[in-house]
């Protein structure tokens, strides 16, 4: 059933081409109904930036505010800058509650992979977010949190060290495909040998009783099932490994990612990998394909498998597949696991950024994050797997 405030939205887009006429300089979209309106201008926006945007497209955000609006209030806080009636740059944000204080967030966290800020060639990208960071100071916030921002990001080069860098480091492994003619070619120049060995080996011990099979689809399903079995595994490893995670923490996790098995209706193309070895699932991995780049959203693997290492196994097959169907970027996305430094040829470092935009922001970043946090965390990762797993359950409660 569609809300009322997204019914509002679309029975108002008759006016959309007035409010974009009228709009100029920096402004703050505080509303839903706001968001719906400049559908079309964002769009135009984002046709012309380059990078890997996927989760600051309009329909990524529109999928995510759709799906909130069932769960929990949305207040979305999106600062653009128009130059003459047409959207020249955009930051889609929002304000979120954590435990008390207002964070200024990535409007579709914790379920966006990357932050980052669509800007129009010719823009001049750091006093474009000069502007913006004069809004983000009046809209409301305790302190802004720029989650998962790459290195060679538009925002990254904006925000020129004037957002504090909060926790670890990590990176994000890719290979760009369209650097090889062919697959054949990537596995023989960018692999090394002791690799290709290895998934010989691996792939020769799996051929003793039945070859490996690999599959992918689009849509059906497949991709259904590669979904389900992948939220659940991953699911069941993070319990395993006494991790977190904060998409996971996230009640409404699941039915959000419900939505990926009708690609048709949401308007962002899904795929999905299967690894099979005697018509048994030993591998899945599905996710996310824009402007001939694949994003690697959710992967697991068969635990009874593990000595031939089906993800890493998995993944030579998938870069296989993406050389056949055209793909010229594949992304691996955080964390820079070992599996897949493996196939990857570079890794582009992610860091979150923090700024505090109020007196209480300020002792909750130096008591919390840049103190009490990392104790903690250091703490809960020497006590067993358990007891991590419980602490980390009272210490970083769901965000229903």
């Amino acid at each position: 059933m569609i809300s009322a405030a997204i019914e509002g939205a679309l029975q108002r887009r008759a006016n959309t081409e007035d409010i974009v006429a009228a709009a100029s300089g920096a402004t703050l979209i505080e509303t839903i109904e706001g968001f719906f309106d400049i559908e079309a201008a964002w769009k135009e926006l984002e046709a012309g930036c380059k990078g890997a945007i996927l989760f600051q497209t309009f329909d990524w955000c529109r999928n995510c505010v759709e799906h909130s609006l069932n769960h929990n209030a949305v207040e979305p806080r999106i600062f653009a800058i128009w130059r003459g009636g047409e959207l020249s740059a955009l930051l889609p944000l929002c304000l979120k509650d954590n435990q008390g204080l207002k964070v200024l967030t990535g409007l579709s966290e914790p379920f966006q992979q990357y932050t980052d800020m669509l800007i129009a060639p010719g823009e001049d990208a750091p006093a474009v977010f000069g502007e913006f960071l004069k809004l983000m100071r009046r809209a409301g916030a305790d302190y802004l949190h720029l989650g998962q921002v790459r290195e060679d990001s538009t925002l990254f080069a904006a925000m020129e060290g004037r957002v504090p860098v909060s926790g670890e480091a990590d990176a994000a492994p890719y290979v760009a495909l369209s650097d090889w003619p062919d697959f054949d070619s990537y596995y023989r120049e960018a692999v090394k040998a002791k690799t290709r060995k290895n998934m010989r080996n691996a792939r020769n011990r799996l051929e003793r009783t039945a070859p490996p099979k690999h599959h992918a689809a689009r849509g059906g399903e497949l991709l259904a099932h590669v979904i389900d079995r992948s939220f659940a595994g991953r699911e069941a490893w993070l319990e395993r490994q006494g991790l977190t995670s904060r998409a996971f923490r996230d009640t409404g996790f699941g039915g959000f990612v419900e939505r990926f098995k009708r690609p048709d209706h949401i308007g962002i193309e899904t795929i999905a990998f299967s690894l099979t070895h005697e018509d048994k699932p030993i591998a899945d991995q599905w996710g996310l394909l824009y402007r001939g780049r694949y994003y690697a959203f959710m992967a697991c693997w068969d635990c009874e498998y593990e000595q031939v290492g089906p993800g890493k196994l998995h993944l030579g097959s998938i870069l296989e597949e993406c050389f056949t169907q055209g793909i010229e970027t594949a992304d691996f996305m955080i964390p820079a696991a070992r599996y897949k430094l493996t196939w990857a040829t570079d890794a582009v470092p992610v860091r979150d950024h923090v700024l505090a935009l109020s007196l209480r922001g300020v002792i909750h970043n130096r008591l919390w994050l840049d103190f009490g946090r990392p104790v903690a965390k250091k703490l809960a990762y020497s006590l067993p797997t358990e007891l991590r797993s419980k602490l980390f359950r009272i210490l970083m409660p769901s965000r229903d």
